[in-house]
């Protein structure tokens, strides 16, 4: 994340909304891959996360919101417009079916299960657990144990009280953890 003061990040997001590229860089670096980490976990397609992760990064970039007078990281501007942007395309396509999209597995197609097949599953089987989870869950889960805010952060991001947080945090770990259970029982 950018390690400025306030007044040094809006200043480094004006330049960056009219056009300076080193500011433009220096945005996208720190804020980037956390906001597609997000979208990628709640839609689970690569192709629809590339496409949503950038629009939500320029909107959130352009946004005459942000600069204004927050005093929070610039992380929940962005998080803030991703979970509204990605409740709308679950809205828009709630009618649509769609096949379970595979995450693609970016291992050697080796013989037997090599490390780095072993943490693709439980990647796989964490995801797929986590996308059974409600939105709410859904979001409390990845904003404190994959985007590391803490529990008052996610309470501002969703809108709810600390103590709602907490328990949607607590609730959403285990669910994931009884689903895991419940598949690895099955392949037993």
């Amino acid at each position: 994340m950018l390690k400025n003061s306030l007044k040094n990040i809006k200043e480094i997001f004006e330049k960056a909304k009219k056009g300076d590229k080193k500011s433009f860089s220096e945005i996208h670096e720190a804020y980037f891959k956390p906001l597609y980490r997000y979208v990628y976990l709640r839609i689970g397609n690569k192709a629809e996360s590339d496409d949503l992760a950038q629009d939500i990064f320029i909107k959130a970039l352009n946004s005459a919101e942000y600069p204004a007078s927050r005093d929070y990281s610039p992380i929940f501007h962005f998080y803030d417009i991703a979970r509204k942007s990605v409740l709308d395309w679950k809205r828009k396509r709630r009618s649509a079916v769609f096949a379970e999209d595979n995450i693609e597995n970016y291992s050697d197609a080796k013989a037997g299960k090599s490390d780095e097949n072993l943490k693709d599953e439980e990647f796989d089987n964490f995801h797929k657990a986590l996308r059974e989870l409600p939105d709410n869950e859904q979001d409390a889960v990845i904003f404190k144990f994959i985007g590391g805010l803490s529990s008052g952060d996610t309470e501002s991001l969703l809108g709810v009280s600390v103590r709602t947080a907490l328990r949607l945090e607590a609730q959403g770990l285990i669910s994931i953890r009884d689903i895991l259970k419940k598949q690895y029982e099955r392949q037993l």
